[in-house]
C-alpha cells in the first residue's frame, strides 16, 4: 500500500500536468492573437491560485486522521462496560466496542484506546503509561 506522500505526490504529478496543459494553450491562444496579454495574466494567474488550493486540499485530506472507525477512537477514553479479563466491553463515544487489556481491568473504569486489532479495541487504565 502506497504511503500518503507517495499518493500525495503522484496526485500532485498530475495536477501539474494539467496546469502546465492550461497554461500551453494560454500561450497558444495568445500567440493566435484570440487573447490579449492582460487577459492572459489573468486567467493564468487564476489558474495558478485554483490548482494551489487543488493541491493544498488533497495534502490535508491524505494528512488528515481517520474519522470514523476503529483508527478514529485511538487515543481516546472509554468506560469499561464488562470487566476486561483479558477480553470484555467498554463504552466509548456513544458505543459498545469489544476491548483487550494486557491485565484484568474492572467495570466502571475508565480506559484510553491506545491501538487497535482489526474492531478489537487495545485499551490500558486511564493514565497508565505501562
Amino acid at each position: 500500500m502506497p504511503s500518503k506522500l507517495e499518493v500525495t505526490l503522484a496526485l500532485s504529478d498530475e495536477i501539474l500536468i494539467i496546469a502546465l496543459a492550461a497554461a500551453a494553450v494560454i500561450v497558444i491562444l495568445s500567440s493566435l492573437g484570440v487573447l490579449d496579454v492582460v487577459s492572459s495574466v489573468i486567467i493564468g494567474a487564476f489558474l495558478a491560485v485554483f490548482f494551489g488550493i487543488v493541491f493544498i486540499k488533497v495534502w490535508q485530506a491524505q494528512v488528515r486522521k481517520p474519522a470514523v472507525g476503529a483508527e478514529a477512537l485511538v487515543g481516546r477514553y472509554g468506560t469499561v462496560a464488562t470487566d476486561l479479563n483479558p477480553e470484555g466491553t467498554i463504552f466509548v463515544d456513544g458505543a459498545y466496542w469489544i476491548a483487550r487489556a494486557p491485565y484484568q481491568i474492572p467495570k466502571g473504569e475508565e480506559v484510553e484506546i491506545v491501538g487497535h486489532e482489526g474492531l478489537v479495541l487495545d485499551v490500558r487504565r486511564k493514565g497508565d503509561r505501562r
